[in-house]
């Protein structure tokens, strides 16, 4: 009898041993789908956040019946030929969202193509446009981030200088210190406004106001003054028809730059 039990009682431990290990293997499979679930959702969370797209605001200055400066071309032809180039390389590369302020041939106050562009959020605004001289001799290229003091300004700098980076590359010629200067809007004791310029290495915050496509931003803004419409040597480089196309691909370069991304050869 007491072999009898002593048998019984082997089948029971080793019942109790297989159920235990029954639990254990139970318990180590579902720690391991649930590792593994973690991971799953890690993996698309983080694929999902890689994979959007950056969304670029492109203002084309002027519109309508505002031409801007008026010299061998109007400033409104080389902005929004300039505009169309760049969304069109932006949407080929596939990493962004570009959002214009306004149609071209539309006519809409600087208020309004800003409004238009903060409503999307964007990871950053340039604002294109032409630049002019009643001497006709003044030729090259410059740019205006949002200036010293404002919240945005380290990143619109970089910014500005990413693009006048590209466009040294391309041939134009920087103005300035090194192609990034900064704007103020002066009143006078007359009540008369004009438009007072400062160097890039002067970094102290004056209460003015800047262009207003870079006033009261959250992101990256930056203002180009692409050429001289007033110069026939810069239009025929910058803005006309391969020129717009050669300015298009270095403001493309410069975003690819400023956003950390490697530009597609078939864009460059």
């Amino acid at each position: 009898m007491e072999q009898i039990e002593s048998r019984a009682e082997i089948r029971r431990k080793r019942r109790i041993k297989r159920r235990r290990r029954r639990k254990i293997i139970k318990t180590i499979l579902l720690l391991f789908f649930i590792i593994l679930i973690i991971i799953i959702i890690c993996f698309l969370f983080y694929r999902k956040k890689e994979q959007k797209p950056y969304t670029i605001g492109l203002d084309a200055g002027h519109g309508g019946t505002d031409v801007g400066a008026i010299g061998y071309i109007e400033e409104v032809e080389l902005t929004e030929k300039t505009a169309d180039l760049l969304e069109e390389l932006l949407k080929k590369d596939g990493h962004f969202e570009v959002v214009r302020s306004r149609k071209n041939g539309e006519d809409m106050s600087i208020t309004k193509r800003k409004e238009i562009l903060l409503k999307q959020k964007p990871d950053l605004i340039l604002s294109i446009h032409g630049n002019s001289d009643p001497t006709a001799t003044a030729r090259g290229f410059e740019c205006y981030p949002s200036p010293p003091g404002r919240d945005n300004y380290d990143i619109s700098y970089y910014f500005a200088m990413c693009i006048a980076e590209q466009m040294a590359e391309v041939g134009n010629r920087l103005r300035g210190e090194n192609g990034v200067r900064y704007a103020y809007y002066v009143t006078d004791q007359n009540g008369n406004t004009q438009k007072a310029i400062k160097e890039v290495s002067d970094t102290m915050v004056y209460a003015q106001q800047s262009f207003g496509m870079v006033e009261n931003i959250n992101c990256a803004a930056v203002l180009a003054e692409q050429c001289f419409v007033t110069n026939q040597e810069d239009v025929e480089a910058f803005g006309s028809e391969k020129g717009c196309e050669i300015s298009a691909k270095a403001y493309y370069k410069a975003i690819c730059k400023y956003l950390n991304i490697e530009p597609i050869s078939d864009n460059i």
